[in-house]
């Protein structure tokens, strides 16, 4: 068992069952709720899923056949996996309890050895399956950025390079000098996306630590900002930076970073040529507060629920038509919650974007949940 401790589901109307499980996987170290009757069960069941449920077959009002029935009916908890308890081992009654959707049986008295065996084989079964339905989650995402956000700038690059090969374009031209600014620009940005993506791909899998720690978070965003200055430069956008000194937090620096670079530059994305964009940072309350603030054109509230509420992929050109080549938002979300940070997204079409990421200041102090 990993070092979370799995919560389980006890449901039996019997007193004493209900005790001498609990104390059994109590002793294995597993967070135990207890239920005497199936509305009892699902009453708990709308404020926890647990991992796994050990379910009572024989029990007044509903039995747990039934019970199961439902459970296997409800998209948040059909999932769960579901060990009956029972006194019974006639092949009929176990039967039904496989067809409602049961994964295994365990038989009354109880065997402690064989409780503790059967409960930690199906936690650890669950726990795969959840790793790889989230490793294809992940895969898929990945997929879905190289389409759409590689796919557009290198086919951009390969135009570039083609019209310079065939030598139309004298060298000594403003055309050639532009065309070579949008390459180093395109092939920076493209270079820049595969890193974040490679990095997000090894910390989801573990290849590589994830390293939170007191970080100077002024260095952070000056390194950032100066990193995209070719882009602001190239739109004439300003950036005024204006963070306390000495203001630190606890965060990864790489993940943090990748966080910044992206919203920076989606920022310089969508606002138009001549525009500005605010960088602030404070504590605020117990978090340090960076406030990344653009004239741009702004978000509509349903493209705001779809990227970061819904995890989905969205991509739109940019001011100057800019392809879509910052690290998706969902990945963004994902780093900023993995700091234990919030972000927060405050836009108007035609009003500009306020991006806010609040930041623990000491380990053990923030907040995992992230809002918009």
């Amino acid at each position: 068992m990993n070092d979370q401790k799995k919560y389980i589901l006890i449901v039996d109307d019997n007193i004493n069952n209900l005790e001498i499980s609990a104390t059994i996987l109590k002793d294995e170290g597993y967070l135990i709720s207890l239920a005497q009757d199936a509305r009892s069960a699902l009453k708990q069941l709308d404020r926890m899923i647990p991992d796994l449920i050990l379910l009572d077959i024989m029990m007044p009002g509903m039995d747990g056949i039934e019970l199961c029935r439902i459970l296997k009916k409800n998209d948040k908890l059909a999932d769960i996996p579901v060990v009956f308890l029972t006194a019974k081992n006639q092949p009929e009654d176990l039967a039904e309890g496989f067809k409602a959707g049961g994964v295994d049986y365990i038989t009354k008295p109880f065997n402690r050895e064989e409780m503790i065996l059967r409960v930690k084989n199906h936690v650890d079964l669950a726990d795969a399956r959840k790793k790889l339905i989230e490793a294809n989650r992940n895969r898929d995402i990945l997929y879905s950025v190289i389409a759409h956000d590689i796919k557009s700038p290198l086919s951009s690059i390969s135009i570039s390079i083609s019209a310079l090969n065939e030598g139309y374009i004298s060298p000594d031209s403003d055309d050639f000098r532009e065309i070579l600014s949008h390459l180093e620009k395109s092939t920076n940005e493209t270079s820049m996306l595969l890193d974040n993506l490679l990095y997000w791909t090894k910390l989801k899998t573990g290849v590589i630590p994830f390293m939170p720690g007191k970080s100077d978070l002024k260095s952070l965003i000056n390194e950032s900002a100066e990193l995209l200055s070719g882009n602001t430069e190239n739109k004439n956008i300003s950036v005024n930076i204006n963070i306390e000194d000495d203001l630190t937090a606890c965060f990864d620096d790489i993940t943090m970073g990748a966080v910044f670079r992206n919203v920076i530059l989606n920022s310089i994305k969508f606002t138009p040529a001549g525009g500005h964009i605010n960088i602030e940072g404070a504590i605020e309350s117990d978090k340090a507060r960076i406030s990344i603030k653009d004239n741009g054109v702004g978000i509509s509230r349903d493209i705001i629920d779809k990227v970061f509420t819904r995890n989905e992929h969205h991509t739109s050109p940019g001011t100057d038509n800019e392809s879509g080549s910052g690290l998706g938002s969902f990945i963004i979300k994902d780093f900023v919650h993995k700091n234990n940070g919030r972000l927060e997204i405050i836009s108007e079409p035609g009003e500009g974007t306020d991006v806010r990421i609040f930041l623990p200041l000491k380990e053990g102090n923030g907040s995992t949940n992230t809002g918009n």
